[in-house]
């Protein structure tokens, strides 16, 4: 009777540690989850803010180059500026979906993966939004001046679609030479840092969750 005791009393204390262990387990899945959520909503936010001035800059271009179709390079430079912010719109607006995608309810891989898919919309997004800024100057002065800049002086408008060209060549040439295999280690720095913080930082919690239940 004394043994069975013994194995009775083993039984139950190894199950209330499986119980403590689960519940641990799951305290520390809440905390973490709850902050790779919180880290997001900086995230977010920018891009609603994105999304707002987008629809600002649309309205304003929109509304601006009917009124100078006669003017054809006055025309051309705010249609571009109204697709540019029409772009800023649907980018912010993948983004806020692929946030709004993310299950967190979901296994920890499967929330990984859902981050790394945000991941990549955002750098592609912030790709879309950046990059064109090396040619974007030159409209944005023909827009504000209604074209007298190219009456006035046509040569400012060329050298600043001559810069934004080795602009965006240098920057082509810079992310070929960082992702070269022997620059790796560099070369995900770089993807980090175009990550933003709202996404490491999630992405850290949940790391760190997934290496706690593989252990």
């Amino acid at each position: 009777m004394e043994l069975d005791d013994l194995k009775h009393a083993w039984k139950t204390l190894d199950r209330r540690l499986e119980q403590q262990n689960a519940l641990n387990l799951q305290l520390l899945r809440d905390g973490r989850v709850e902050t790779a959520r919180r880290g997001l909503r900086p995230l977010a936010w920018g891009q609603a803010l994105q999304i707002l001035a987008g629809a600002a800059g649309a309205l304003l271009f929109g509304s601006f180059w009917p009124g100078h179709a006669a003017n054809l390079p006055v025309l051309l430079s705010a249609l571009v500026l109204h697709a540019y912010c029409i772009g800023l719109i649907i980018a912010g607006g993948i983004v806020e979906g692929r946030i709004a995608q993310i299950d967190y309810a979901a296994p920890v891989l499967a929330i990984q993966q859902q981050l790394l898919r945000l991941r990549r919309s955002y750098i592609i997004s912030g790709m879309l939004a950046g990059l064109p800024w090396w040619f974007l100057c030159a409209p944005v002065l023909v827009v504000l001046s209604e074209g007298a800049i190219l009456d006035r002086a046509p040569r400012v408008v060329w050298i600043m679609l001559a810069v934004g060209a080795v602009g965006l060549a240098g920057t082509w040439l810079f992310h070929r030479w960082a992702h070269r295999p022997q620059r790796a280690a560099f070369g995900r720095k770089l993807e980090d840092g175009a990550a933003g913080i709202s996404i490491r930082r999630a992405t850290a919690a949940l790391d760190e969750l997934a290496r706690f239940e593989r252990e």
